[in-house]
This record gives C-alpha cells, sequence and structure tokens, in this order.
C-alpha cells in the first residue's frame, strides 16, 4: 500500500472517491475543506494499493501533530464499501508508520458519526481500540430519528404557534439577510462570534446549493423572526446555525422553524442533528441547552476524538 498527499492536482480524483464513498459528506469536498486553506495547513492523504485509490484520509498539521481535522466537524478514514476490516487494519500501520517517518508526534482522530454513514463503517473504531487509542474527546449531540422519532409536545405547540402568529418558512439564497440574528445571539447567549462569516457562508452555499441551505421565519407582513443555517448530508439534517430575533424568541420562532425542518423540509433525510452541547473537551454538559434540544424528541449520539502518540 502507498501514500500520497494530497495537492490539487488529484482534486477530481479527492471528489470522486468522497462522492461513491460509504461514510463521506460534502464537508470532505476540497471546495468545503479547502475554503479555510489559510487557517489550516492541509495535510490530507490519499492511500493506494496496486495503483487503485482505497481510502482518503482528510487531515491538517500544526505543532507535529498531525489532526483530522481541526477544520471539520468530525474527519477520519473516508472508505468505500469495499474495504475490509483487515484493510482498515492495514490502513492504520501504514498511516502510523508514515507519521513516524515524517517526524510527526502524535495523531488526533476525529470519528464520523454512525448516522452519517450510507453503509457500515466503524472499522476504524477497532483499528484504533487496537492501537490502544485514547479517547480524548466525547461530545454528545442531541439527534433527533425523523423516521420513527417519539412524540413531542413541544412540536406541537409549533406547529399550532404558527398558526396563531401566521409564521412560514421560507427558503432564501442570501445569508446576509439574517447573519445579524446569528451573531447578536452568539454574542449574547456565549460572548463568541459564528465561526463562520456571513462572506464565508455564501460561498459555500455556491459551492453547495443542494447541501448547505439558509431558512427563515417570517410572518404574514414578511417580518423576519428568525434564521437558519442547514448542512444536508441526505441522510442527516444538521442545524449548523439559528437563532431568532428578541421579538421571535417571545413567539418562539425557533420552535416553528424545527418543526418544519423536522417534518417537512427533508422528508427523505433519517435523523435531525442539534449538534453538540458540550465545553472542556465533552466534560462539561450545558444541562439546558441539552434539555432543551431533547424537547423535540432528541437523543444521545457521540462525537468521539482520539489520540495516538507516535
Amino acid at each position: 500500500m502507498e501514500i500520497v498527499r494530497y495537492n490539487p492536482v488529484y482534486s477530481i480524483e479527492w471528489d470522486d472517491f468522497v462522492g461513491k464513498s460509504k461514510n463521506g459528506t460534502f464537508l470532505f469536498m476540497r471546495h468545503y475543506m479547502d475554503y479555510h486553506a489559510d487557517r489550516f495547513a492541509d495535510h490530507s492523504l490519499m492511500f493506494y494499493q496496486e495503483g487503485k485509490l482505497v481510502a482518503l484520509l482528510p487531515a491538517n498539521e500544526a505543532d507535529s501533530v498531525l489532526y483530522s481535522h481541526q477544520g471539520l466537524t468530525y474527519g477520519g478514514f473516508i472508505l468505500s464499501i469495499h474495504n475490509s476490516a483487515v484493510q482498515v487494519l492495514a490502513l492504520m500501520d501504514i498511516l502510523l508508520q508514515y507519521l513516524r517517518e515524517h517526524d510527526f508526534v502524535r495523531l488526533v482522530y476525529k470519528c464520523i458519526p454512525h448516522i452519517y454513514h450510507r453503509y457500515p463503517a466503524e472499522e476504524d473504531l477497532y483499528a484504533l481500540f487496537r492501537k490502544e487509542a485514547r479517547l480524548m474527546v466525547r461530545n454528545l449531540a442531541t439527534v433527533v430519528p425523523t423516521k420513527k422519532m417519539m412524540k413531542s409536545s413541544r412540536l406541537k405547540r409549533a406547529k399550532k404557534r404558527a398558526e396563531k402568529e401566521s409564521l412560514r418558512v421560507e427558503e432564501c439564497g442570501d445569508a446576509a439577510i439574517f447573519w445579524k440574528i446569528i451573531e447578536d445571539d452568539r454574542w449574547e447567549q456565549h460572548g463568541v462570534k459564528p465561526l463562520h462569516t456571513k462572506e464565508e457562508m455564501n460561498l459555500l452555499h455556491g459551492y453547495f446549493p443542494e447541501n448547505i441551505r439558509f431558512f427563515l421565519v417570517k410572518d404574514a407582513f414578511e417580518n423576519i423572526f428568525a434564521g437558519s443555517v442547514i448542512y444536508d448530508s441526505n441522510i442527516v439534517t444538521h442545524l449548523q446555525y439559528a437563532a431568532a430575533t428578541r421579538e421571535g424568541k417571545d413567539i418562539y420562532a425557533t420552535d416553528v422553524l424545527y418543526y418544519e425542518l423536522i417534518n417537512s423540509l427533508f422528508p427523505e433525510n433519517e435523523y435531525f442533528d442539534f449538534g453538540t452541547s458540550n465545553e472542556n473537551a465533552g466534560w462539561y454538559l450545558n444541562v439546558g441547552m441539552s434539555a432543551h434540544k431533547e424537547e423535540f424528541g432528541g437523543r444521545g449520539i457521540a462525537y468521539d476524538i482520539y489520540e495516538i502518540n507516535i
């Protein structure tokens, strides 16, 4: 088996493999990975066996550590349905050999949560176990299984609120329309700015218009009460950003948004992922935030990060 470090010459081959893989999402497409290339020193790897591409590892390097990947929600090996358990064990072996040869001191490996897999793809977890990898982070996301979700009185009330306030959810094509709502909410709630700017969100939306989508909550007079960014992986509807104005909070505008996103707007998807509610490498759970998400029928899915000292 041979490892080739990614460079832009391989972009078409890379994206083609991601599209046909059993666990890759659009976050691993080069347009998405490369939009923040100025912030992360890319060190993605491509694995070939007898001249055929068999796996990818989206990665960046910093301070002699290989991360997969600091700029992404999840990372790890991108695999095809043809990868066997034995082959993935070999991938891990050759990866660690490569890291030793290139003077890396540590591997930090973000796993892809199983809800994003199109076909079973947890061979990497077994390979990590065999290498005695240490679980360094476990964040807990709240996820609604939309095809078999429990009853939610909060969602039931949201439908009634939409009718009472004449609220509707409408898709838009420009993040600038609602981005100040996102910024104000992030600052008021957490004292931070969003990870993305509105310009970055519009750039990414232009690259992936079917996967990155913007939704507003409006009333009959076209007043905007909430805005959101949705990442659609065709299996999981992921809530990347959502916030309401102060008036929108009074009428529970985001509840109306969640009702439509979960029940109507993505009928083919199997999960709605509210995202994680953790700080401090998972040791702190924001109980209020987690409980709020659970009111909509969500329950826990782990987002794990492992490390191996080289």
